[in-house]
């Protein structure tokens, strides 16, 4: 008889498995209910929040020794067969909100469910884990749970925030989260208002933008956004910029605020300027609308200082009859809107059709990479910008041409007019805009959206240029200056081919031998006979041109050159245009002259003073440059002090020589301003290949032209400039 007590024992305890030992436990706990009973199961697991990527942790009897650690907000779920949940918490511990069960039956069309489909089911329990917490379940067992804290994101900028030239405001910023970010935001606050005191109160809600978050799935990463602020109210004035994080979990991080000038709209004309920095002031101080009031006023008083219309001034004293007679903030911010009216009026003028088409794509593409709208999306208003530019530079194209036919303009002015961008080009560009933002990449499609319009609205401020006279005459003169530099420059090089060449001689004609070593050692043709024909920049190898006739050649091009730019100064002086510093290149130009009729020291002298005249001439298209920026109205200049300026070095007449800022005379990006790109067409570093072989012609110069290198150097020196 106790044997089969035994045996029955040992059975029972097999067909237990390992619950055994928590069920003879359970007899001796008089906390919970008893044993489950025949056929029962009981199951228990942690649920962590979605967003952690953490896999469910399952509980049982073995893990009663240990700490469970969970992510704060996990969801601790037991689940019981016969429908009774026994169980006992302590700690952090709370139960899960009831859900509405999802049921097609309502009782309307929008109407909530049921309230039977609300209740839970009896046999499942949910526990949310909010810090660490201790749970015992009948039959399985006793846990400690350790929640794992969910920080707040950690976001900081990574560089300076940087205005682009449209208006735009490029952000590169790093944000860290234990799990990831899920929204991201510039947030902009206390405006600077009029008398650098800080606004007490705005007529409109501080500005907003979303910012691109890293890779998905990364705690940490950089990203970057270009955010286009540039038509807000609050655009122009120094405001504290915030970044703010956001994680699922609720938190929010904020990174340290930093006091920049949001940049504004580019406008080109004062007038335009004026009437959006009134609307400023009134948006920033709106109990102070008698300031934007005294500035309307004095805006009619001299309209003729201000290149002010009929039709301009009504509007004036539109605006200002408005602006009295507000009474409440909707008053003012109408009055606002009107100001931002007309100062868009009067910067683009009458606009074609196509110019108002091209326009309005570029807008749109704008917002939808700002909210980064899908692939299909930017490729749709993409194709729409494609199709209003080709119309915008057919009719560019057709109305240029009636221009030149009116102003009857010279050759230069045709060769220069060669030297925009092409249509090619601008298809290129988009198509690479494209690229970007299919890849993901809108903040650089934002910019190369940015560069393109520069160029667009950079062509029509040159078509306006040549409209005007004396615009006209500075651009040709300043192609002039580019063809003379360069001939100076190239005469240069032949003055000191022929010194050299002429010190050969004298040498050959001392030392004999020493003239058949150096024809061996440097490995240069042999001399085939006498040949009289010259050229410029005689390249025959151990062989001078005749003394006499290479100097007077040389003299009667540095003479021609002279000449040309005596008529040059004539021919601006007229013009009106008085300070061209162009003096020190005559003075050089003299200098040199003089020099190459003494024929003295290998003609050292004549080669120095042509390098002052090649230094000259740039230094006075550069004033000529800077000239025809300031031409007119301001155009190609930025708002001062923003750095969002438009187009900076455009129109100076050559392929960049003397643009300045980074851009060239179509407002492109030059040297630093090129990002690194392997397939570009210029080197990775972004410099363009004629520039560095220019640069490295100049060293060689240089180094050629110091008397203090031995013969050997300078023999090389010269075989490497031979063929320049």
């Amino acid at each position: 008889m106790r044997a089969a007590v035994l045996v029955g024992l040992i059975a029972t305890a097999f067909v237990a498995g390992p619950e055994k030992y928590a069920r003879i436990a359970a007899a001796f706990d008089w906390r919970l209910s008893g044993l489950p009973s025949a056929g029962q199961r009981i199951d228990a697991w942690v649920d962590p929040p979605a967003y952690t990527g953490r896999a469910p942790i399952v509980l049982s009897k073995q893990m009663e020794a240990q700490k469970i650690a969970a992510p704060i907000g996990s969801t601790i779920i037991i689940r019981s067969s016969s429908g009774a949940v026994d169980y006992q918490a302590a700690g952090a511990l709370t139960e899960a909100p009831i859900e509405p069960a999802k049921d097609k039956q309502t009782d309307g069309a929008n109407g909530p469910a049921p309230a039977a489909a609300k209740a839970q089911n009896p046999g499942e329990k949910r526990l949310v884990l909010n810090g660490d917490a201790s749970l015992t379940i009948a039959s399985i067992g006793a846990f400690q749970f350790a929640a794992i804290a969910d920080n707040p994101p950690v976001i900081a900028l990574t560089d300076p925030p940087k205005a682009n030239a449209r208006g735009s405001l490029t952000l590169k910023y790093l944000i860290t989260d234990d799990y990831g970010a899920i929204n991201a935001e510039a947030s902009f606050a206390n405006p600077i208002a009029p008398g650098g005191k800080p606004g007490k109160r705005s007529l409109v809600d501080p500005p907003k933008a979303p910012l691109q978050l890293p890779p998905a799935g990364d705690e940490a990463g950089e990203a970057e956004t270009t955010i286009d602020l540039s038509e807000h109210p609050w655009a122009g004035a120094k405001v504290e910029m915030t970044l703010i994080a956001r994680d699922e979990g609720g938190n929010e991080g904020k990174s340290d605020p930093v006091t920049i000038t949001l940049p504004q709209k580019p406008f080109t004309k004062p007038l335009a300027r004026a009437l959006v920095e009134q609307r400023r002031n009134l948006v920033l101080a709106p109990d102070d609308k008698g300031r934007v009031s005294t500035a309307l006023d004095a805006l009619m008083i001299e309209p003729d200082a201000f290149g002010v219309s009929a039709g301009v001034y009504l509007g004036l004293r539109v605006a200002s009859e408005r602006l009295a007679a507000a009474s409440k903030d909707s008053d003012l911010v109408e009055v606002a809107d009107y100001l931002w009216q007309m100062a868009l009026r009067i910067e683009n003028g009458d606009l074609s059709e196509a110019e108002r088409d091209l326009r309005a794509a570029q807008q749109q593409l704008r917002e939808a990479l700002q909210r980064n709208a899908p692939p299909d999306e930017i490729k749709k208003l993409t194709e729409n910008l494609r199709e209003a530019m080709d119309k915008f530079l057919r009719e560019f194209a057709e109305q240029q041409q009636k221009d030149m036919d009116r102003a009857d303009q010279d050759a230069d002015d045709k060769q220069s007019s060669g030297k925009a961008i092409s249509q090619k080009q601008l298809q290129a560009m988009l198509d690479k805009m494209q690229d970007l933002a299919r890849n993901g990449d809108n903040a650089e499609a934002q910019k190369m959206l940015d560069q393109m319009q520069n160029i667009l609205e950079n062509l029509k401020q040159a078509r306006r240029r040549n409209a005007d006279p004396k615009s006209r005459e500075l651009s040709r003169a300043i192609d002039q200056l580019d063809q003379m530099s360069k001939q100076q420059q190239d005469l240069r090089d032949d003055t000191y081919q022929s010194g050299e060449a002429a010190k050969r001689q004298q040498r050959r004609q001392r030392n004999p031998l020493e003239d058949q070593d150096e024809q061996q050692g440097l490995g240069q043709p042999q001399d085939n006979g006498d040949n009289d024909q010259e050229s410029e920049g005689d390249s025959q190898a151990g062989k001078a041109p005749p003394p006499g006739q290479s100097q007077a050649e040389l003299q009667n091009r540095q003479n021609d050159l002279q000449r040309r730019l005596e008529e040059l100064q004539k021919r601006l002086n007229k013009a009106g245009q008085g300070d061209t510093g162009l003096s020190e290149a005559q003075k050089a130009m003299r200098d040199a002259q003089k020099a190459l009729g003494e024929g003295a020291h290998g003609n050292d002298p004549a080669v120095e003073a042509q390098g002052r005249a090649v230094d000259g001439l740039r230094e006075g298209a550069q004033k000529l440059a800077q000239a025809l920026r300031n031409q007119g109205e301001g155009e190609g200049e930025g708002q001062p002090g923003e750095g969002e300026g438009q187009g900076e070095g455009e129109g100076e007449g050559q392929q960049g020589q003397f643009g300045q800022n980074g851009t060239d005379p179509l407002g492109r990006p030059t040297g630093r301003e090129r990002a690194f790109n392997p397939s570009a067409k210029y080197d990775p570093l972004g410099v363009p290949a004629a520039e560095r072989a220019q640069r490295v012609l100049e060293e060689l110069r240089r180094r050629l032209s110091e008397p203090s290198r031995p013969r050997e150097e300078t023999d090389y020196l010269e075989r490497l400039l031979r063929r320049y």
